[in-house]
């Protein structure tokens, strides 16, 4: 029942970018002498037959590794994707990627572009392990082809992290948190990458350790969420940490018994706390690390964005209200010679925190809300509105779906939304929602969009020097209703 609620969620990618990942594995280099003839072939099946023909000619006259195969592999690839046949496109691709392999070797860049048509497939088909497995094949040959490449070594794992994240919206509970932890070593392994390579005190390492920091945001955001995500999560979390992370946090600690489960713990927290508020902080403590080393740069510009996101994780792990931080930005970005008018614009609006990605430019920062806006608010509307949100599952509702910019893990997951007006106050929290609009259809409670919507985490707006609470926000909150 799930693989088919899988495949049916990746089948509607759409035709188009389906296609355009498949033309990467085009291996035009490897072209055979003898060309086919086309026009005259009357339809596909002909035409299969004709290629099929080919090949054992070919395979008769070289033998059946010959590179002599991979054009017309290739066509006949072409025509079966065109007939939505993915079972023998699977098929055909794993002969060419012998073929490949006995021609080049097992480690050769030519390959790559094959692994990502080969994963398109199974994108295609709801194998979600197959894809695993051949990313770990790319991450590995990326690796072999240039040791010395780190930015290439740590792309190929947020492939990893990527798809894993994509993985989450579509499969179980059980899976869901499996998932996340298997990211969550791998974010592990790229804080030790950089370290290596690169030092914590350098600013090649700065992007990557924030992405280490905002996987602390999404592990507490596990540790609390509802449907069962939030009790898988404690349990895997001490299974591998141990309970020192959620010990040190709260002075009343663990215990031992549950409702949870017969291995599990119940974290017992300060009224209003989350649970393993400590990770936040940890958090907070990983971000000072990163401000203390822009600001010994000279750029201004960058020293105010670090502020910025120094001061939303101050707010999110409870360190105060942080708004000092964001005046003194505000403050910075001006000397810098930021335009007052962008200025204003940006910090006058309440913003979902923490941001996803480290921009140490404020033109960066500023083109990414903006074009998140005005992707569909009217001009009258982007006054005082935010642009999109979209929940990562039911059970993290109020959680932000990590965005990829690799379209290949931007599955056209079937969404429904629901257009809201709220409040933000001084402290960032989100009151008095209203919904004004659903859709595809009308939803018949609204009760948990004014919870989830309640429970984002915001940076409040700075308006005259000072956190001003705002009213008539506008929304979309994007959701998969389950």
């Amino acid at each position: 029942m799930l693989m088919q609620k899988n495949r049916k969620i990746v089948i509607t990618i759409s035709r188009l970018a389906l296609a355009a990942l498949l033309c990467i594995g085009a291996l035009s280099s490897y072209a055979a002498e003898d060309k086919l003839l086309v026009g005259s072939v009357v339809d596909s099946a002909e035409q299969m037959a004709a290629y099929q023909q080919q090949i054992e000619d070919l395979e008769f006259d070289f033998g059946p590794y010959h590179s002599s195969l991979i054009e017309p592999l290739e066509s006949m690839i072409e025509l079966l994707n065109e007939t939505e046949d993915y079972e023998q496109v699977a098929q055909l691709q794993n002969r060419q990627l012998q073929v490949m392999r006995t021609e080049l070797g097992f480690e050769h860049p030519d390959l790559i572009p094959l692994l990502q048509s080969i994963m398109a497939t199974q994108l295609a088909l709801g194998n979600w392990e197959e894809i695993s497995d051949q990313l770990e094949h790319i991450r590995h040959l990326r690796t072999s082809i240039d040791a010395e490449n780190t930015e290439l070594l740590l792309s190929a794992i947020q492939d990893q992290i990527d798809w894993l994240f994509s993985r989450i919206t579509i499969e179980d509970r059980k899976e869901q948190v499996l998932n996340f932890f298997k990211a969550r070593d791998l974010y592990e392994e790229i804080e030790d990458i950089v370290e290596d390579s690169y030092g914590e005190d350098s600013l090649e390492a700065a992007p990557w350790l924030y992405k280490v920091a905002y996987n602390e945001y999404h592990l507490v955001s596990f540790l609390n969420a509802s449907k069962g995500v939030g009790s898988e999560s404690v349990d895997r979390l001490v299974r591998r940490e141990g309970t020192f992370g959620l010990e040190s946090q709260n002075r009343y600690g663990l215990s031992s018994r549950s409702f949870f489960g017969n291995s599990s713990v119940t974290p017992v927290i300060e009224r209003g706390r989350p649970i393993g508020d400590g990770y936040l902080r940890d958090a907070y403590s990983m971000v000072n690390k990163i401000q203390d080393v822009v600001e010994e740069t000279s750029d201004i510009e960058a020293q105010a964005m670090m502020k910025i996101y120094r001061s939303d994780f101050q707010l999110l792990s409870d360190r105060g209200s942080a708004i000092r931080g964001y005046r003194e930005a505000r403050d910075m970005l001006l000397e810098a010679g930021i335009a007052e008018e962008d200025v204003l614009w940006f910090f006058e609006r309440p913003m979902v925190i923490p941001m996803e990605a480290l921009h140490l430019n404020f033109a960066d920062a500023l083109a990414e809300l903006r074009g998140r806006i005005e992707s569909f608010a009217s001009v009258k509307e982007q006054e005082m509105h935010l642009g999109m949100f979209t929940s990562w599952t039911e059970a993290l509702d109020s959680t932000p779906m990590p965005q990829s910019k690799n379209p290949f893990w931007q599955l056209d997951y079937p969404f429904k939304y629901a257009d809201v007006s709220f409040s933000v106050n001084s402290r960032g929290k989100a009151s008095s929602v209203d919904v004004l609009a659903t859709g595809p259809e009308d939803l018949d409670s609204k009760r948990s969009i004014w919870r989830s919507v309640r429970d984002i985490h915001f940076r409040p707006a700075i308006i005259d020097n000072k956190a001003r609470r705002v009213k008539d926000v506008r929304m979309r909150y994007q959701f998969i209703d389950d």
